[in-house]
């Protein structure tokens, strides 16, 4: 009798310590989440903010000066690699104008409805000033120069439309991707 009074005292601590670690793994999920210590306040509600580009990943993603990342909303440009696959049909063309464009520079970054992804990077609209002092939207220019495809992903939709219009222009006169990879 007390080996088995043992026995289930032993299983009844086993109990509580799963139903403690799933309890864990509901509040604070699983895989690359964001934590809210990893966003400022102000970013929850800020729309737009200026900040300098430190580094350019591939044609659609971008590190700021103050280390985070940035994902272009509503557009997809070629991968780089993918699981240690070669790098898909333009790839490096596109990251090379994401480069020419905001590498070292001064953009705005200018939020839809989603403040990051599920990887933990910002998912903006990016903006910056060309050689004659217009501003250039990032995101339309991959798009409509053939280095990038639309992405929709609701909610962030509010430039969908624009976008679809420079897709159509960039396949129309055969930019980019649309003359190297179609």
């Amino acid at each position: 009798m007390t080996r088995n009074v043992l026995v289930l005292t032993i299983c009844g601590i086993l109990l509580v310590i799963c139903a403690l670690i799933l309890a864990q793994v509901a509040v604070t999920g699983l895989g690359n989440t964001v934590t809210v210590s990893q966003q400022t306040k102000n970013e929850e509600t800020l729309t737009a903010e200026t900040v300098k580009v430190a580094r350019i990943i591939d044609g659609d993603t971008i590190v700021l000066s103050d280390g985070r990342r940035v994902r272009y909303l509503g557009i997809n440009a070629p991968e780089i690699t993918t699981n240690a696959k070669k790098a898909q049909c333009f790839a490096q063309e596109a990251k090379t104008s994401n480069e020419n464009l905001v590498l070292g520079k001064t953009v705005r970054l200018e939020k839809d409805t989603t403040n990051r992804d599920k990887y933990g990077r910002l998912l903006r609209f990016v903006f910056v000033n060309s050689v004659g002092g217009q501003e250039v939207l990032v995101n339309d220019y991959l798009i409509r120069q053939g280095f990038a495809k639309v992405l929709s992903i609701p909610p962030d939709l509010k430039l969908e439309s624009q976008f679809n219009d420079a897709l159509d222009e960039a396949q129309f006169n055969r930019r980019g991707l649309w003359e190297a990879c179609f």
